[in-house]
């Protein structure tokens, strides 16, 4: 499992334990000089994602990278497929991109997938991209779509607590059709690194799952970044681990801590297992109710 570079932050004050906003183009700048120095070369990004890729454009030196964007929701947009992917590489200043994903599972589940998916081909046809690919929210829509259309590359969920994309059946899935998996949330929008009794009171329900973790992070006598970071390096599917960063410290202690989980005895079966958490409402961000 290698780092890929999440850019939600540089267009977006995103995530629960966010305190610092959308990033500063002289931050982004140095976090992505950082990156180059530590040989990170793949960076997610999205039309969703508010400036994101216009940031990213604004650094003009994107060629050592392999770029990922996203397709937003079809069903709320009026533009085309061609025009979206158009205005991302405009953005970015750069072709081709490494992926082009649609954002929105759902959008191959609908009555218009073939003709979305039709137009995915094409953009990697007419050289705009070398993959395309979907990201996903449960291995349901990963079964069906697959079953369907060539993925050459899937985004998904997948952190200490949820583990569902891990199955057999889903290791199945990336072997027989070659796909190259990107691991997204690993720290559960930060959740997973921050005080539990500092965060909101709609996680005091699943105290239970965060004290899991925080045990066995003292167990191993290791800090709980070390220990997000090194599940799921313990699974080989994973191609690319998707983190977000605020600023260029944030990426300097990531890569320290990525150092790290790599020292960490390898964890065993029953380890893995006592950490899973299998409730979506806490698992599943888009879940949870918070003030």
């Amino acid at each position: 499992m290698k780092i890929a570079l999440g850019t939600v932050q540089f267009g977006l004050n995103y995530g629960v334990t966010n305190t610092q906003g959308k990033v500063h183009q002289s931050e982004i700048n140095s976090i992505l000089n950082r990156a180059k120095k530590a040989n990170i070369n793949v960076i997610d990004t999205a039309n969703a994602y508010g400036e994101s890729e216009a940031a990213l454009g604004e650094y003009g030196s994107l060629a050592e990278f392999k770029l990922v964007t996203k397709i937003p929701t079809m069903v709320q947009e009026s533009r085309s497929i061609a025009q979206i992917a158009q205005h991302s590489i405009s953005n970015l200043n750069h072709k081709p991109l490494h992926a082009i994903l649609l954002h929105d599972a759902n959008d191959l589940l609908s009555p218009n997938a073939d003709k979305y998916f039709d137009q995915m081909l094409k953009l990697k046809a007419d050289g705009l991209c070398h993959k395309v690919g979907v990201s996903l929210y449960n291995p349901e829509q990963m079964f069906t779509i697959t079953a369907r259309y060539p993925i050459e590359l899937i985004q998904i969920p997948f952190n200490c607590f949820d583990q569902r994309f891990a199955t057999s059946e889903c290791r199945n899935i990336y072997s027989r059709n070659n796909i190259e998996v990107h691991a997204r949330s690993l720290f559960l929008q930060g959740t997973l690194l921050s005080n539990r009794h500092n965060l909101p009171s709609y996680f005091n329900e699943f105290s239970s799952a965060y004290d899991d973790f925080y045990n066995l992070c003292d167990m191993l006598n290791c800090d709980p970044m070390t220990l997000a970071l090194a599940v799921p390096q313990q699974f080989d599917f994973i191609d690319q681990a998707v983190l977000g960063v605020c600023s260029k410290l944030q990426l300097e202690q990531i890569l320290l801590h990525y150092s790290n989980s790599q020292q960490l005895t390898r964890l065993t079966r029953n380890q893995l297992k006592t950490l899973q958490y299998e409730d979506s409402r806490l698992i599943n961000p888009a879940n949870w109710s918070i003030n």
